[in-house]
Formats: C-alpha cells, structure tokens, sequence
C-alpha cells in the first residue's frame, strides 16, 4: 500500500490537525515521498499536499490556511498580488 496513515508522530500532529476539522487526517504517500492532508468527509479523500519534509506546526497552519472557508480571501489575496505585478510593484 503506497498511503500510510499517520495516527501518532512526534509533535502530535495527527492529533492536532483535527483542531482544525474532525475529519482531517494525514497520510505519508510512499509513492510520490510526501506528507498529505486528507478528509474523511469528501468521497475523494485528498485534501492538499503537505509542503513539508517532517510533520511540524506549519504542517496545522498550512492546514487552516487553505480551509474552503478561506477561498474568497485567498482570492482576494492573489488579486492584490497579481496588480501589485502589473504595476511593477512586485517581482514575479
């Protein structure tokens, strides 16, 4: 089985993530080498790829911050970015 999913770690991670949504958990993709958020409510577990080598607190920030909820501020976020380029303000 290439999914393996975690349940005890070191920060408590596994654990902590359900601060965030019960339904959450994580798994390590032995496939692809890399750690991946996972949602027992959808039919189609996958979540978002955990940018991180090791479990740690950006694993639970990362986690909140690409929350659905999230999704109009996100945007708004880019938006800002995205005109800050075009106006020579920021480099790509």
């Amino acid at each position: 089985m290439c999914l393996i999913e975690i349940t005890h770690d070191v920060c408590d991670i596994a654990q902590r993530i359900k601060e965030v949504d019960e339904n959450y958990f994580i798994v390590f993709n032995r496939l692809l080498g890399r750690f991946e958020l996972h949602d027992r409510s959808c039919r189609d577990s996958f979540a978002c790829e955990l940018p991180y080598d090791q479990l740690d607190a950006r694993s639970i920030e990362h986690a909140r911050m690409t929350r659905i909820e999230r999704l109009e501020s996100i945007i708004r976020e880019l938006d800002r970015y995205n005109e800050k380029i075009m106006k020579g303000g920021a480099k790509a």
